[in-house]
């Protein structure tokens, strides 16, 4: 495995392995008809890289529940889905060396939690993992290299849609516009409450500096965030703050405190705020000097984000209605 620097996006390179090309093998010669039979063969090689670029980062994969799996589905559609168990339908779509760009068949638009680009090439060997995206426009459903997420956010992004599965989606979405209401979810006290605690004062002082005035604020609730730390006893403060100064957009507040008795957050911690896609919309990460993170946005209600606070292996993800 090696990684490429491409602009700002790494791609990941792995290798084809020699019982990847036999099972394509097997799998084109089910087929007749030449040009069905390549286009079969190049599938499974994309769904074998990846089914076993997941079994080297323990991600469990569904080879037999798969369509691109099924000799009949095979000669049916062109397909390249792995099931991914407890998640979804993933396509790998395979794509030439020294494309930018590939269109994606319509019967692969539907029921994918994302698609990733494949690079095959055969003469090295290798296959380049050269990114993702969540969904493409059914409209135009094309995969440009230029538009694709980095593969090293992938595994945050699997995580976020695992979490996603877990519970029903009406419990687990926070609605920040009944906060505005009076209505707070038990899980969240009050900010100041919490922060008192460990020494943050109610009006939120940074030594000599006063953030009061930084954005609209109406509501400011916390929730305490348990990231598995191998550091003491440190936590980590979630705070939202909820301010509405017209009927068409609230603002939106969110920031990270350390707690635990430390004054600095650990340092490479961030936090990202994403839309429904999956897609980062803002993010900050933490110094070594850093003893607080914010990012502020405003939107529209009824639009849901996610909040993902991460640090090296461990992720969380926090769910949200506006």
């Amino acid at each position: 495995m090696s990684y490429l620097q491409q602009g700002a996006s790494t791609m990941l390179t792995w290798p084809i392995t020699q019982q990847g090309k036999l099972i394509a093998q097997k799998f084109s010669e089910d087929h007749s008809h030449p040009a069905l039979a390549e286009r079969v063969r190049r599938n499974t090689l994309a769904v074998w890289v990846m089914h076993d670029f997941f079994g080297a980062l323990g991600i469990p994969t569904d080879l037999s529940a798969s369509d691109s799996w099924n000799p009949a589905m095979q000669a049916l559609e062109d397909v390249a889905d792995l099931v991914v168990p407890g998640v979804g339908r993933l396509e790998c779509r395979p794509m030439l060396v020294g494309t930018q760009g590939y269109a994606v068949p319509t019967e692969a638009v539907e029921e994918r939690i994302g698609y990733i680009a494949v690079v095959l090439d055969e003469a090295s060997g290798e296959a380049t993992l050269s990114g993702f995206v969540a969904a493409v426009s059914p409209a135009h459903p094309q995969l440009q290299l230029s538009q694709l997420q980095p593969m090293e956010a992938f595994p945050a992004y699997l995580q976020r849609l695992r979490q996603r599965e877990v519970a029903p989606e009406s419990s687990q979405l926070t609605q920040l516009s009944q906060w505005l209401a009076g209505q707070v979810e038990g899980s969240w006290q009050l900010a100041e409450d919490l922060l008192a605690q460990y020494m943050w004062t109610p009006a939120f002082r940074q030594g000599a500096q006063v953030l009061e005035q930084e954005a609209p604020r109406q509501i400011r609730r916390a929730k305490q965030l348990d990231l598995g730390l191998k550091l003491g006893t440190e936590q980590v403060a979630l705070v939202l703050e909820v301010g509405q100064d017209n009927d068409s957009f609230i603002n939106v507040g969110v920031r990270l405190y350390p707690l635990g008795g430390v004054m600095y957050l650990p340092e490479g911690l961030s936090v990202k705020i994403l839309d429904e896609t999956g897609k980062v919309y803002l993010t900050a990460q933490a110094r070594s000097v850093d003893n607080y993170l914010q990012l502020y946005f405003r939107g529209k209600p009824g639009e849901p984000f996610s909040a993902e606070v991460s640090l090296e292996d461990t992720c969380l993800v926090e769910n949200f209605m506006i």
